[in-house]
């Protein structure tokens, strides 16, 4: 698939499901939202099961961490959801974007040029801008 294309369908989904979650997240209980957020990996699941690797590596086992991870994070924005307005719930939960490109450059040791640099402070001032009142 098209480089480009997969970007948009990632900010598409991405932006329109953090909208959505927070109507719903106004409306349901996070535990509830949470619970049928699940449905809808599995009804995506089912169709992947045939592409997946049945292997049991480290990196399979990671990936279950992972999922405990967004879930926690789902519940988390759900409960925001129901007392923060979105325009500053948003720019401050998308604030995640230091811990990978910090462990990126860290960790993985991933180039952190001015440019980069430049463009993450520039990033981050954004979304600070974006969320104070």
């Amino acid at each position: 698939m098209n480089t480009l294309l997969l970007f948009a369908i990632c900010m598409t989904t991405w932006g329109l499901g953090t909208f959505i979650m927070k109507i719903v997240g106004q409306r349901l209980d996070p535990v509830t939202t949470v619970g049928f957020n699940i449905i809808g990996y599995l009804s995506v699941a089912i169709f992947l099961f045939s592409r997946m690797s049945f292997a049991l590596t480290r990196y399979h086992l990671l990936a279950i961490p992972i999922g405990i991870m967004f879930v926690l994070g789902n519940l988390a924005f759900y409960r925001l959801a129901s007392t923060t307005e979105i325009t500053i719930l948003v720019p401050l939960t998308a604030l995640y974007i230091a811990i990978p490109v910090l462990l990126g450059v860290l960790v993985l040791g991933e180039p952190m040029t001015v440019r980069k640099g430049i463009a993450f402070l520039l990033a981050a001032g954004a979304i600070y801008l974006l969320s104070t009142t």
